[in-house]
């Protein structure tokens, strides 16, 4: 039978994992922002609530070898929020070890990677050093650890449990649950079985049940319990165990004695007695429901139709207003594919449509505007299930910048913004790596020491500042500090040195982009962190793997900053299709200013560049025959249409020989069916079915800036 339930659950051990790193992920977060000399009693609920969770989920599921850490942490934690310990940053330190020696072990279960064992029983013996504070007996993490190790190959070991304090109190507990209990999936054996964890105990059962047997139901329970509970725990820590199963009016806890050191022996139990972890269960009577299979050592309840999170849920009648459902990326880029395909099809009717009479078939046409309109909102609605928070990305952040300052002797403060901001999918997950180059770099080369700061007339502590925003239809990402500084002289001293095609006379931003040549490092010694002349060209090549661009500012003294551009979707677009010669191409709407067909005397020659004048600006002017080598009769800009573009302030003319009309586009990338072709960002299916190249107007005007 518990092979049956182990295979069961194996189903959702994927929700276990991004459910645990969630919180492993809140928990970093929450202690990185707490002030060791007044931290928030909600902040210390909820990172053992975060704790609590992921230990009691790795019992559901199994992986015993993830509770040892989590019990340590959550009956240290238990202790500061109850005013037994003083919080201190060393005590926030080992909570952060903690928290990365669990996420190995998490990684392990998922990833088959490697799981170091040293580091777990350090970080047991850290723990156990600062329980042992105020206890009369030192915790032995180390022995606890090894006992716990040594069961892991049983499927039905209990979780790992930690000494306690020899300080004994006895418990009385009511417990009367509600009569949906067994509905909700909750299994109740299981939950004595954990509470027996923590010392001696003894279950009585009454039944509330007058009725003949006959007329009793199964899935209702009829039961009341008695339980006696000899433990070192806190109320909070009992409580806690009943939290996603009993409501307040189900539950009375009460302390009825207090003891000196009572022994709890783990070897020996009088007949009747079931051996759970380091105390013993003695049950008087059980009431188990009769369609109950037999229970799972060590493993709370869990109903087949919920999530681990949700195994003792919401009772019935309760509003699921505001929950949510885990569905699997796979799935949503199908359906995304798909709407994609109903996108084009819609396309292809109304190109055939528009040839027809719209008085004769008014209908018809009043019917594919409604189907293009439903398209629309469907394709949006679909759009934002992919499109998430860029704080998934900016959260791993402060840790980061926390150890590293700290290892380098460095005083840093990070700021961010816009966290709000939402970035595909896609590129959340390839938009990670890059932002890590950048920041290690600022950290490790543009911030100063503190004695160097003050003596510029600087703060002591620099900041890195990150910040997102939406701007058109692309995502700006910025990354600066307030450092040094990129020294112009240094690099292009580098650059000579490496052999680089590079003179004093070269503009500042050119130079600024010689730190992206691969092998290039100013580093004037090879750290663990840098100085080997790899990172900043992968953040290059990444960032144009992602239809982006990458931009350097600096100014000596005063800090630099990088900022990278990025499309807001890889999926659909609205775009305006042209035409040049025989191909057709889409210009992203959202980069379209105006259009306009000039006069011969607007056009004019500067630097040997060729410009049209447009109220008093003059923009660089881009044929785009000329950029795709096209053959076409229109070759004089007067005679065809030039389409105004800007690119985050970059600005500049588009020739083309006509304008076709607005289409929503599917973006299918051309590299991975065909291969890279400079300007574009990919291509598009047309109602013909014809393929037309979706245009990068930002790479254009940067292709075009260079040849200049």
């Amino acid at each position: 039978m518990t092979g049956a339930i182990s295979n069961d659950l194996s189903r959702f051990n994927q929700v276990f994992f991004e459910e645990s790193a969630e919180h492993l992920t809140e928990m970093e977060r929450i202690l990185l922002e707490l002030d060791p000399d007044s931290p928030q009693e909600d902040d210390l609920h909820a990172i053992f609530r975060a704790a609590h969770s992921i230990k009691g989920s790795a019992g559901i599921f199994g992986f015993t070898d993830m509770t040892v850490v989590t019990h340590d942490l959550e009956s240290l934690l238990d202790r500061v929020r109850n005013h037994e310990l003083t919080l201190s940053r060393t005590m926030i330190d080992a909570f952060l070890e903690a928290g990365d020696a669990i996420a190995m072990q998490l990684a392990g279960h998922r990833d088959g990677s490697a799981v170091d064992l040293s580091v777990i029983e350090e970080v047991c013996k850290k723990l156990g050093a600062f329980i042992s504070e105020t206890s009369d007996a030192a915790v032995d993490a180390g022995s606890g650890l090894n006992n716990v190790f040594s069961t892991l190959s049983d499927a039905d070991a209990p979780s790992g449990v930690a000494a306690h304090s020899n300080s004994i109190a006895g418990y009385e507990i009511d417990f009367e649950p509600a009569e949906d209990t067994f509905k909700r999936g909750v299994r109740l054996e299981n939950l004595f079985y954990e509470l027996a964890d923590l010392g001696e105990l003894q279950v009585s059962a009454y039944i509330d049940f007058a009725s003949p047997f006959s007329e009793l139901d199964p899935e209702k329970c009829y039961t009341r319990w008695h339980l006696f509970l000899e433990t070192a725990a806190g109320v909070n820590e009992l409580r806690d165990i009943f939290e996603f199963v009993a409501e307040e009016n189900e539950l009375k806890i009460g302390v009825v004695s207090e003891a000196g050191a009572a022994e709890v022996s783990d070897n020996t139990a009088e007949p009747g007695q079931e051996h759970r972890g380091n105390g013993v269960m003695a049950v008087k009577e059980v009431c188990v429901p009769m369609d109950a299979q037999a229970p799972v050592p060590g493993r709370r309840a869990y109903d087949r139709n919920e999530t681990a999170a949700g195994a003792y849920g919401r009772r019935a009648g309760e509003s699921a207003e505001g929950s949510s459902i885990r569905v699997g990326v796979a799935k949503v880029d199908q359906l995304i594919n798909q709407v994609g395909e109903l996108v084009i099809t819609q396309s292809m009717l109304s190109q055939i449509v528009s040839e027809l009479d719209p008085v004769l078939f008014e209908n018809i046409h009043r019917g594919l505007m409604q189907l293009e309109r439903n398209t629309r909102d469907m394709q949006e609605s679909i759009m934002s299930i992919r499109l998430v928070p860029i704080s998934l990305v900016f959260s791993r952040f402060p840790r980061l910048v926390r150890d590293l300052s700290a290892k380098l002797g460095k005083l840093v403060e990070l700021k961010t913004f816009g966290e709000t901001t939402e970035l595909d999918k896609g590129l959340i997950e390839k938009i990670a790596d890059p932002l890590t180059h950048l920041v290690r770099n600022c950290l490790d080369h543009a911030i100063e020491l503190p004695h160097v700061r003050t003596a510029e007339g600087k703060d002591a502590t620099g900041t890195i500042t990150m910040r997102a925003a939406q701007v058109g239809g692309r995502i700006v990402i910025d990354v600066a500090d307030d450092g040094a500084g990129l020294n112009r002289d240094k690099i292009l001293k580098k650059a000579l040195e490496r052999g680089l095609d590079v003179d004093d006379t070269m503009p500042d931003e050119e130079v600024w982009h010689l730190i992206f040549a691969p092998g290039f490092s100013t580093a004037d010694t090879v750290t663990d962190i840098s100085g080997r002349g790899v990172g900043m060209d992968v953040v290059q090549k990444n960032v144009h793997a992602m239809g982006g661009r990458i931009h350097v500012a600096s100014e000596q003294g005063k800090g630099c900053k990088f900022t990278i551009s990025l499309p807001l979707t890889l999926a659909i677009l609205d775009g305006l299709s042209v035409a040049v010669g025989k191909e057709k191409f889409i210009i992203p709407l959202n980069s379209i200013v105006e259009s306009l067909q000039p006069l011969a005397d607007d056009i004019k020659m500067i630097s040997g560049r060729r410009v049209v004048h447009v109220r008093g600006e003059y923009l660089p002017l881009l044929p785009l025959y000329e950029v795709f080598n096209l053959e076409t009769s229109i070759t004089k800009p007067e005679e065809g249409i030039l389409v105004l573009i800007d690119a985050e302030g970059e600005r500049g003319a588009l020739m083309v020989d006509e304008l076709i009309g607005e289409h929503q586009v599917v973006i299918k990338s051309l590299e991975n069916n065909y291969r890279k072709v400079e300007g574009t960002a990919g291509a598009t299916i047309l109602g013909d079915g014809r393929v037309a190249l979706i245009l990068d107007v930002g790479g254009l005007l940067q292709a075009g800036k260079n040849a200049g």
